[in-house]
């Protein structure tokens, strides 16, 4: 039997952490609940979490790595991140190639942040039928 798993951390890192830190307690919003020094921890949702650290040896190659924000308010998002200087790259739009309605930002620190909502709200239900 597998061993359960209680929450999830995602973790990126930067060059700067107190902007990157600030863009995710001001610009987003988040609620930062862990500040390691070196490392911050904002929450996400009750059981996610996105990490942010200035580390000695850090990845540098960001472009392999999108954060995913799944909501139903990709819209509500876009208003609120736009009114506060957030440049998108794409979006909103609906990619029915994917079964999705997505937006697409690149945050300070560099990482690729989509906020989506999939068309068939059960998708994290189990595999869908004929997949």
């Amino acid at each position: 039997m597998r061993p359960s798993i209680d929450q999830s951390i995602v973790f990126t890192y930067t060059d700067d952490l107190p902007a990157a830190s600030t863009f995710f307690r001001e610009v987003m919003e988040l609620e930062l609940v862990v500040d390691q020094g070196r490392c911050r921890i904002f929450r996400l949702t009750p059981e996610s979490f996105l990490g942010v650290c200035d580390l000695p040896h850090k990845a540098d190659e960001k472009s392999g790595v999108m954060i995913t924000i799944v909501t139903d308010d990709v819209d509500g998002w876009h208003d609120f991140l736009t009114a506060k200087g957030v440049v998108y790259v794409k979006g909103p739009l609906h990619r029915p190639e994917f079964g999705i309605y997505t937006s697409l930002f690149v945050s300070p620190h560099g990482y690729q942040i989509e906020i989506q909502k999939f068309d068939d709200s059960q998708w994290h239900k189990g595999a869908l039928p004929n997949a």
